[in-house]
């Protein structure tokens, strides 16, 4: 995908959350959660994505080649409901301003490579899982786009999960399984070797579940081979 492509995704998925603040109960709790002992409601999930934005943007316009990242303190959010609307979507318009540049454009990052094309892959992916969250939350899931979902997945096996392992949070995998979409054709491999097991499923689905929406044991999946071995290569964490 394209530069274009992501940032279009990044507005569709935005205005969909939106939709979200707009009519849901701005209390309701969100299943996911980063950090297993910190609750969030979906008005705590709005600023987690309004600052997500700025941050993101800020790794562009503020990136001087220093090794410090751009300021991540939480901005304070609006409690008014429209106000809140606003504030995400103004922050939205922040971000696309800042991505709507070559790939290869300098950026602060944690990963490599630190360049404007990882934020615009990232930011589109978190966007449509965050408004995956929200509308699970309210009782209304919607689909998950495709393509984007693949991106999604490689991005775990290239970046993220690279990143956990040499951080020490994560154990470099001792096997490899092989992940097939089975409405894209696409397919991952990770770990040293050839594949001891597979699992099947859309690449929304594997995407949830390398992003801990899913578990292994949804029926979403098909699983054949060393499923075990394949659960311990995923237990992660990956991201």
């Amino acid at each position: 995908m394209d530069t274009a492509s992501y940032l279009r995704c990044f507005l569709r998925e935005l205005d969909g959350f939106r939709a979200c603040l707009t009519k849901g109960d701005l209390t309701v709790p969100i299943a996911y959660r980063e950090d297993p002992d910190y609750p969030l409601d979906l008005a705590g999930l709005a600023a987690r994505v309004g600052a997500a934005n700025l941050f993101v943007a800020a790794t562009v316009t503020d990136f001087s080649g220093a090794d410090s990242p751009p300021d991540g303190t939480p901005p304070k959010t609006p409690d008014d409901r429209a106000e809140l609307v606003r504030w995400v979507e103004g922050t939205g318009e922040v971000l696309v301003m800042a991505l709507d540049t070559e790939p290869g454009t300098p950026a602060w990052g944690f990963y490599t490579p630190p360049n404007a094309g990882h934020w615009q892959r990232s930011i589109a992916v978190e966007t449509m899982l965050h408004r995956w969250d929200a509308e699970q939350a309210l009782g209304e899931p919607g689909p998950l786009d495709p393509e984007l979902s693949g991106e999604g997945i490689t991005e775990v096996f290239d970046v993220l999960a690279p990143r956990q392992i040499g951080r020490g949070k994560a154990w470099p995998p001792d096997a490899c399984i092989r992940l097939d979409a089975t409405d894209t054709e696409d397919w991952w491999t990770f770990g040293p070797g050839d594949p001891v097991a597979e699992v099947r499923g859309t690449a929304a689905d594997l995407l949830l579940l390398l992003r801990g929406r899913k578990t292994a044991y949804d029926e979403a999946f098909a699983w054949s081979g060393e499923r075990n071995t394949a659960l311990s290569v995923l237990k992660g964490p990956l991201t």
